[in-house]
């Protein structure tokens, strides 16, 4: 998701669905020519999800993290069943419910 693209409105029903499940995301940090300059990848469990975002509570090599994502649920897809290899730090996440994959270039 490019994040000047506009948000749909945020569907509370969708959201709660959310709640309990296990997201992948990935964010990628881009230069103004859109090349990658940087990754971070973060896995967990959703916690919440309202309008003040999506609390996500932190796995793996964040244990005992949490991490507050934008409230955008547009971004969130469900994920296919399988092994996903995390390029920066090599954890294995299998069979998350989401993914999430943001596009963060600099204004």
């Amino acid at each position: 998701m490019n994040t000047q693209s506009t948000p749909l409105p945020f569907d509370e029903k969708v959201a709660a669905s959310y709640e309990g499940k296990y997201l992948l995301v990935g964010l990628s940090y881009l230069d103004d020519n859109d090349k990658e300059i940087r990754r971070c990848e973060l896995h967990g469990v959703i916690q919440s999800a309202t309008r003040e975002g999506i609390l996500i509570a932190l796995k793996g090599v964040h244990e005992g993290e949490k991490w507050n994502m934008p409230p955008l649920l547009d971004v969130i897809r469900a994920a296919k069943p399988g092994v996903y290899t995390l390029t920066t730090t090599n954890e294995k996440v299998v069979d998350p419910d989401l993914l999430a994959m943001w596009d963060i270039k600099k204004s």
